[in-house]
């Protein structure tokens, strides 16, 4: 069973970025895969590297479509996505470094994304259908 699961209820009804999130969660299960590897700090450090460069292009497009729609709370959006890349950015250093507490950065990556889709991003969702 994957770590993390998709689910509708993570669905905010704008198709590219449901698939975008998708992936997202896809990456986790990836990551989390990555600590049984025979090469785990090569993987641990792809999956973080292609994790951070994703969410980047990800965080990109939601806020163009926060900008094109006028979206009230977007500075405040924002800041929760660069908090994220912040985070990866500092497992992926800890990982260099040959410091890195697997199990916390599982559990920051799940919760911070499924807390950031189904209440941040729903917020979106819920303005977008006004």
């Amino acid at each position: 069973m994957p770590y993390a699961q998709w689910s509708d209820s993570l669905s905010i009804g704008v198709k590219a970025i449901d698939d975008q999130h998708k992936q997202l969660v896809q990456m986790l299960n990836d990551l989390c895969d990555a600590f049984d590897s025979p090469d785990r700090e090569n993987v641990v450090a792809t999956c973080l590297s292609k994790m951070k460069k994703y969410s980047q292009e990800h965080f990109t497009d939601e806020e163009q479509l926060m900008k094109d729609n006028n979206y009230p709370e977007i500075e405040a959006h924002i800041k929760e996505h660069e908090i994220f890349i912040e985070k990866v950015s500092a497992y992926k250093a800890a990982q260099i470094e040959q410091y890195l507490p697997f199990q916390d950065m599982l559990e920051f990556l799940k919760s911070w994304l499924v807390e950031h889709i189904t209440e941040s991003d729903q917020k979106i969702a819920a303005f977008l259908k006004r």
